[in-house]
């Protein structure tokens, strides 16, 4: 049996071709992939389904990725929220600690991604939980 099989990635971001590039490399590694394009969508999905992970862009209208973190992990406590943002300034640290704050882990993933950076993040959050 696949060892990806089963596990639940959400992934959230407002620039849809990010999100379909994320999923793609993850389907092909047989996880389940869900997605959203704004954080009360993807609040919205958590209420319905458990994610096991769940990426969340910092920068989005509407509802920032702080804010998406806070209201996921309130539906759902077990979900692992990972930040990834493209700005990177003075502000990027202190909204880094509030999301950690909010109840998400960082792994310090910044756009454009590196080849296999979003797998490579996946497999070490799933190493950490199996030994805990």
């Amino acid at each position: 049996m696949d060892k990806n099989a089963g596990v639940k990635i959400l992934i959230v971001d407002d620039v849809e071709i990010e999100v379909t590039s994320i999923e793609e490399e993850l389907c092909l590694e047989g996880y389940l992939v869900d997605t959203a394009t704004n954080g009360r969508k993807a609040v919205a999905m958590a209420k319905r389904k458990k994610y096991d992970i769940v990426f969340i862009d910092l920068i989005m209208p509407e509802m920032n990725g702080i804010q998406t973190c806070k209201a996921i992990k309130e539906v759902s406590p077990d979900s692992i929220p990972i930040l990834f943002t493209g700005q990177i300034n003075t502000d990027t640290f202190d909204r880094e600690i509030e999301f950690m704050n909010a109840g998400g882990e960082l792994y310090y993933i910044y756009k454009p991604f590196k080849e296999g950076e979003i797998l490579e993040t996946v497999k070490q959050i799933l190493a950490r939980r199996r030994k805990e």
